[in-house]
């Protein structure tokens, strides 16, 4: 019935331009047909009703074949559509808008998803009919601005190829929404704002690629009031702020690899708890995890401060002056944390003044090899390997001041022995008469003197 349409209304346009070109004198031309055609090339999609009892329920499928098509406005009395097995489907503005008690969309194997803005505007649907939107192993090459709108309960990306999110593709949401869910999906590039301002109970991301940097507010002034989960995800780099939430009940990121995590990347206020475990962070600045900070009504509620699990989780290059820094706001429990890169003694020296390293020396590991398959704990790093270090260089300092000061201590006894001898000799020599009674010496003058008195004067 809908092809019968199509068919008759093309047949009617055509008749109107021929007539059209009668009146105005001119020659029907081949031409002028050139517009026409290309927008013909465009097909509405036949959509069925299901088998009762679910006579709501509309059912469009393409079958695959090689057109374009376009889905149709539906009215009031649909509860659920499946729009299923396209090459290529376009869905127009206020396509769903007429729709009041709408629970269920679902678009499925389509090859090439066009979205205009606006395509999933849902301002007049019901809320109590928590409207369910699901994306299933699609290709989709933008989601525009201003896409989405109106009371919905749950949006799911399965298994999808997505070129990039625009600013406020998904915003506007009305009440809560129940779910946003990022499931095997290849994402290409998220702008900033491309998520802002609307109220979710939980944003799920598992098992999905993000191979473009996520920009900065990417994620911008959510509130969540359960889960923030990222499971089994790689993602290439997070810039400041990227993701900026509050009221986070739970936060858990776990199995997922970072190549790249700028200071400040993600900027949550925490209600409860916060779990990292199990990751991969390549390159990672040291203030990645100071922005994590906990709810200002937290204590409102309780006298202890929540617990931050940081266990089993390699770093592949860290600051080696500085330390991860955490904030106070939280319990830090941390355990086997393995870095990829050694240290120096002058390393540890540095490190060790950090209160990271002062309370968990035995939790954190170092690589000792080139290949990173075997560390040592920061401790044994500190205790063993510069304290070994250290005694020999100790020993060598030693030894050289030793034998400086006992050179030193040669040259002046050897100086002082020299000067005592030369002073002595430069001394006058006194000569001591022998002595004789006064007899004897008068003799001996007698003969001196006589022996004066035969000279040949």
């Amino acid at each position: 019935m809908m092809k019968f349409k199509v068919v008759h209304v093309r047949f009617l346009l055509l008749r109107t331009i021929v007539a059209y070109l009668a009146l105005s004198g001119r020659n029907v031309a081949a031409e002028d047909f050139g517009n026409f055609d290309a927008h013909g090339a465009v097909v509405m999609v036949d959509c069925v009703h299901d088998v009762a009892p679910r006579f709501g329920k509309r059912i469009c499928d393409c079958g695959y074949r090689n057109e374009d098509f376009i889905v149709p406005r539906f009215d009031g009395s649909t509860t659920e559509i499946e729009l299923v097995n396209c090459k290529s489907l376009l869905i127009k503005s206020d396509t769903f808008l007429g729709l009041f008690g709408l629970s269920r969309l679902s678009i499925i194997n389509v090859e090439n998803l066009i979205l205009e803005p606006g395509a999933l505007n849902f301002a007049r649907n019901d809320p109590a009919a928590r409207l369910k939107i699901s994306f299933i192993n699609n290709i989709i090459e933008e989601l525009p601005s201003n896409l989405i709108s109106g009371p919905i309960h749950e949006i799911a990306f399965v298994r999808c190829r997505i070129g990039v999110f625009r600013p406020f593709s998904v915003a506007s949401i009305g009440d809560r929404l129940e779910t946003l869910r990022m499931g095997e999906t290849f994402i290409n590039r998220i702008e900033r704002h491309a998520f802002k301002r609307f109220n979710v109970n939980n944003i799920l991301l598992e098992g999905s690629k993000f191979v473009a940097p996520i920009s900065s507010q990417s994620f911008y002034e959510i509130d969540v009031q359960e889960r923030f989960d990222i499971r089994n995800c790689s993602l290439y780099q997070l810039m400041p702020s990227a993701f900026t939430m509050k009221n986070v009940t739970h936060l858990q990121i776990q199995n997922s690899e970072f190549e790249k995590m700028d200071g400040e990347s993600l900027n949550l206020q925490i209600r409860k708890s916060v779990r990292i475990t199990g990751n991969y962070f390549n390159k990672i600045n040291e203030a990645a995890f100071i922005a994590i900070s906990l709810d200002s009504s937290y204590f409102s509620r309780n006298s202890q401060k929540p617990a931050l699990q940081f266990s089993n989780n390699r770093i592949g290059q860290l600051d080696q002056s500085n330390a991860l820094r955490f904030s106070d706001d939280f319990n830090l429990q941390l355990e086997g944390v393995h870095i990829a890169h050694g240290i120096s003694c002058n390393d540890v020296v540095s490190l060790e003044q950090s209160s990271l390293f002062k309370n968990h020396p035995n939790d954190i590991f170092f690589s000792t090899s080139g290949a990173g398959n075997d560390f040592k704990s920061f401790n044994d790093i500190r205790r063993v390997q510069c304290l070994e270090n250290n005694f020999w260089l100790y020993l060598i300092i030693g030894v050289t001041v030793g034998a400086i000061v006992l050179v030193l201590i040669c040259s002046i006894v050897s100086w002082y022995c020299l000067a005592q001898r030369r002073k002595k000799l430069r001394a006058l020599e006194v000569v001591m008469p022998e002595p004789r009674t006064y007899r004897e010496t008068q003799i001996v003058m007698q003969i001196e003197n006589h022996g004066l008195l035969k000279t040949d004067l």
